[in-house]
């Protein structure tokens, strides 16, 4: 039974894209509105697509440390095991099995068994593409994918309750910044890649991961530039980036500020050619605004440079957009990192 002003708890919204583990956990007052209520970033034991046992035993520990309630997780599936395609489809009144045909196609363009991998499509809104045509975007997971990580998590005693992928996650959890017009631009920025996504309407129309725009390619150039490791690096990102402080040694900022403009320069040439195919695609509809997620979404002064290089407006989103939080999860709730994690805290299904 659902008392009135008792608050409801989401899943445990779980991410392992990149070098962190990082989970989330949210609460939703008697007007609906879900605030951040438990949040933890924890070091991988190795980084990358494969989630390790020693993740998920570290996360089963957290969880009760952290004050997160119960261990029913959705787990977002790392971006580089998802298949996902733009896809020309039948008319949907030609009665077609358009979900099966969409299974087919993506299956062919990533070159695997199409039984072999759950799939999930949704239509496109209308555009400029001949209305003969029913264009969708589908996404993917691959059987096996899917078991390595269910396997990894219930051997821990979590329970996964779904699997789920970043990019609906992330779109969920951006949207009361989306814009009710325009399009809204969504730059993930991970160790491992940056991701772009662009939504309309609501929906997401298109993505594009960018393997040379990784935050770990600015790392590795400060950390040559600078003769610096690791957590130094971390640091000099965090507390200098663009605005360096009156009191920090001026050759860091000397060596920090070009490094990381020539980073930004790069990615801003990078995402203006998808923003004009989406304009064309959808005329009358402009990129409007860009918000900044994940690890690299947080380095001061970033927003302010791809807002000059781009004409959008630019700004960081992270879980506290939503609907605030309390003042102990303060400093977690507005981590950008953190975005994905609560995105799939709100997966639907509760």
């Amino acid at each position: 039974m659902n008392w009135p002003g008792l608050l409801r708890g989401s899943y445990v919204g779980v991410d392992f894209e990149g070098r962190f583990i990082r989970a989330a956990q949210a609460v939703s007052g008697r007007h609906g509105a879900w605030r951040p209520s438990a949040a933890v970033i924890l070091p991988r034991a190795v980084p990358g697509p494969a989630l390790d046992r020693r993740d998920a035993e570290q996360l089963a520990g957290a969880l009760v440390r952290q004050g997160f309630r119960g261990n029913r997780l959705v787990v977002g599936v790392p971006d580089e095991t998802m298949a996902v395609g733009i896809l020309d489809l039948p008319p949907r009144a030609s009665g077609a099995p358009l979900e099966e045909i969409a299974r087919t196609q993506l299956a062919s363009m990533h070159g695997y068994d199409p039984q072999a991998a759950e799939t999930a499509c949704w239509d496109l809104p209308s555009s400029s593409r001949p209305k003969a045509q029913t264009q969708a975007m589908a996404v993917a997971c691959r059987h096996a994918d899917a078991e390595a990580i269910l396997s990894a998590f219930e051997d821990s005693g979590l329970s996964v309750v779904a699997l789920d992928s970043r990019l609906h996650a992330i779109v969920r959890a951006c949207r009361p910044h989306l814009s009710a017009s325009g399009i809204t631009a969504v730059l993930d920025l991970e160790w491992d890649q940056a991701v772009l996504l662009l939504v309309y309407k609501d929906t997401a129309i298109y993505r594009r991961t960018m393997p040379e725009a990784a935050f770990k390619q600015l790392s590795q150039a400060l950390g040559q530039k600078l003769g610096l490791e690791g957590d130094a690096i971390d640091c000099l990102l965090a507390e200098v980036g663009l605005s360096p402080r009156a009191d920090e040694d001026p050759s860091y900022g000397a060596a920090v500020v070009p490094i990381l403009r020539k980073y930004l320069d790069g990615l801003a040439a990078a995402v203006k050619t998808p923003f004009t195919y989406v304009e064309n695609q959808y005329p009358g509809a402009e990129v409007d605004r860009l918000l900044l997620v994940g690890e690299g979404a947080a380095v001061p002064g970033i927003a302010g440079v791809l807002q000059s290089d781009l004409g959008v407006s630019v700004r960081p989103a992270a879980p506290a957009d939503a609907a605030g939080c309390p003042a102990a999860l303060e400093a977690k709730s507005r981590d950008p990192s953190l975005v994905a994690a609560f995105g799939l805290a709100l997966y639907s299904d509760i």
